[in-house]
């Protein structure tokens, strides 16, 4: 008897533990919304380079921008996936970039690189200790910096 108590106590909590506060039943835990992206380069042949537009203001003015980098060129997709010692290509980058106030100077903050099918493949972590670099169109996170200060510019 005290089992079947125990049963029922156990499928009672599991249901209640499926009902929101408003009293609806949760059919599947809500997912994340997607991010948004703005394209601003689009080669078609090497990469394409997005940013996300919620950029973070910190105290000091700088500027925290996540760059995304889709390559379809397969000798960076190897060459991406060789300098994290991988044996999947590397087909996206997101990078966490700390721009100065004025986009003039970067700090890459994180590295996540993604397979083609959207599988982590690694992650820096959160690291300052590369310093500042000034910006320069020389790779994605100079390009997106270049176009963020042309948009400050402009307003």
């Amino acid at each position: 008897m005290k089992i079947e108590r125990l049963i029922i106590i156990f499928f009672a909590l599991l249901f209640i533990s499926t009902i929101d506060v408003n009293g609806q039943t949760r059919s599947q835990p809500s997912k994340k919304p997607a991010e948004k992206w703005i394209k601003i380069l689009d080669d078609d042949e090497a990469v394409a380079i997005y940013y996300n537009p919620k950029i973070v203001t910190d105290k000091a003015g700088n500027h925290i921008v996540w760059v995304k980098a889709v390559y379809y060129n397969e000798e960076w997709q190897r060459y991406f996936a060789d300098m994290i010692g991988s044996r999947s290509l590397v087909y996206t980058t997101k990078t966490k970039a700390k721009y100065d106030k004025d986009y003039n100077y970067v700090m890459v903050r994180q590295v996540l690189a993604y397979s083609k099918t959207g599988r982590l493949l690694h992650n820096t972590g959160e690291d300052s200790s590369a310093g500042w670099y000034p910006v320069n169109a020389s790779d994605p996170v100079g390009i997106v910096g270049e176009y963020l200060d042309n948009l400050r510019r402009k307003f």
